[in-house]
């Protein structure tokens, strides 16, 4: 083949390749990125991630050691003026420190080049929170909804106002255009709910405690606990029921003892006889001891989860329905 040919065929496949290339979106979970953790320091620092995950440290940070960073969200979109982009939602924990930043910037999709972020809220209270699956683009604006702190909202127990923010693009940088309050949640009276090994009424097992929250329309605060869970109270009741949340705060379990008298789906309540409870499950109970019975419902979508009755004298006493880890009938950090 002549040399000239032999060249030009080169350089035809080597441009090929850099077409080709460029038209490859950017990897976001593994890349540079130039981060303020929210303006915790006024000029942007490199942050490497990788995997979605990340450490800042030397100069630049602050005060603190390092920046504990995660990616929370990546979701892409089509904005006026801009094209297909990419927006990244940050997790930043700077070290040593009891708080935490989130940050929200859009990048070009193609090659992530950055093009701007949500401005910083400006708020008499602790920072609001980014609900990270919510943040999305719709007709062209960047859309999320984000939790403020009402007046009387601790840092434990979290923020309470859900609002629905909205930001265009105005050619030069993000900017906020509404900011909608949504509708509270209608409470649930969950005295009138019937309990499975899957949870009671709305509330799941596998949710949230913010998610069980919105279920029912009311506060589920914090409190002690012990090595693996916590019984947690709904805020305005109702008696003798706690919800267990494991200590990554996962709704596990539904406990019910006095003076409560809700009960399970197929109708046994605190008061039911021994006889009962055996005639109701029958096939599926078990009787580990003279204390207590198990129901085990048949079927792969139970896996994994039971009903523990305790018996006080042949009637039941009280009962924990859920994951079979947790449905031990004594508090959370009981022996």
């Amino acid at each position: 083949m002549p040399r000239l040919t032999t060249l030009l065929l080169r350089r035809a496949t080597t441009q090929g390749g850099q077409f080709l290339a460029s038209r490859v979106n950017a990897d976001f979970n593994n890349r540079t990125y130039r981060l303020t953790c929210d303006d915790v320091v006024d000029t942007a620092v490199p942050v490497t991630v990788r995997n979605g995950q990340g450490t800042a440290r030397g100069r630049g940070i602050g005060d603190y050691d390092s920046w504990q960073v995660q990616i929370q969200r990546i979701t892409r979109g089509t904005v006026p003026r801009l094209g297909d982009v990419t927006a990244v939602l940050f997790f930043c924990s700077p070290q040593p420190s009891n708080f935490a930043r989130q940050e929200l910037r859009v990048y070009r999709t193609a090659d992530g080049r950055e093009v701007g972020r949500t401005p910083t809220f400006q708020v008499d209270e602790l920072p609001p929170q980014y609900q990270p699956d919510t943040v999305r683009f719709s007709r062209g604006r960047l859309l999320a909804d984000v939790k403020f702190y009402a007046p009387g909202d601790s840092h434990a127990d979290g923020p309470s106002i859900l609002r629905h923010v909205a930001w265009r693009w105005d050619g030069s940088q993000f900017v906020q255009q509404s900011a909608t309050d949504a509708q509270p949640p209608r409470r649930i009276d969950l005295s009138t709910q019937r309990v499975t090994v899957n949870g009671i009424g709305p509330l799941q097992i596998g949710m949230t405690r913010s998610e069980a929250e919105q279920a029912i329309g009311a506060r589920i605060p914090d409190g002690p606990g012990g090595p693996n869970c916590k019984d947690l109270t709904v805020e305005g009741g109702p008696d003798g029921l706690l919800l267990r949340f494991s200590n990554d705060d996962r709704l596990v379990a539904t406990y019910v003892l006095a003076p409560s008298p809700i009960a399970t789906a197929s109708g046994i309540h605190r008061g039911s006889t021994r006889e009962a409870v055996l005639e109701t499950y029958a096939g599926e109970i078990e009787e580990p001891n003279i204390d207590e019975l198990v129901f085990t419902p048949h079927g792969a979508q139970f896996a994994g989860k039971v009903i523990t009755f305790t018996m006080d004298d042949d009637t039941v006493y009280s009962y924990i329905a859920g994951d079979e880890t947790y449905t031990q009938p004594l508090p959370c950090g009981s022996d």
